[in-house]
């Protein structure tokens, strides 16, 4: 079960919470986890809330598609209750995105969810090439599963 904490502060009413609600839950089916319950947060940003972040944390300043936030309570998987984490999606660099790889808006924000949601169960592309491959292709395997 899915206790999604949504927030858009992008004011674009295009992307409501159940939008992404299907994307996550196929997400949590593929990966053997729906008898838990999942606890995440999801929030679409404008850029500067975006670049702020990441500054922050990644110490880059500029606004990125999508940031996970991973949360660590330990304590609550004795309850079968699993919390995640927050997942921050940037509507204006997604969009740009989807216009530069010539896919559909929806394509590219259930892309970056899933990505964010593969951060916050431990995948990194950043690790090696084989980790790479193995988040990437995990990724497209749950992107293709989606009627879109």
């Amino acid at each position: 079960m899915l206790d999604l904490v949504y927030e858009n502060q992008t004011g674009d009413s295009k992307w409501p919470e159940e939008f992404f609600r299907p994307i996550i839950n196929k997400a949590i089916y593929r990966l053997n986890l729906p008898e838990k319950k999942i606890e995440l947060g999801l929030h679409l940003v404008a850029p500067e809330r975006s670049r702020e972040l990441n500054k922050q944390y990644r110490h880059k300043d500029e606004p990125t598609d999508v940031l996970s936030f991973p949360l660590d309570e330990r304590g609550l998987k004795e309850y079968g209750i699993l919390p995640l984490g927050d997942i921050f999606i940037c509507l204006e660099v997604a969009q740009r995105q989807a216009e530069e790889m010539k896919i559909p808006l929806n394509q590219e924000m259930a892309r970056l969810a899933v990505h964010g949601l593969l951060h916050l169960f431990g995948y990194d592309h950043e690790i090696s090439p084989e980790d790479e491959k193995k988040m990437t292709d995990l990724q497209e395997e749950i992107i293709n599963s989606l009627s879109l």
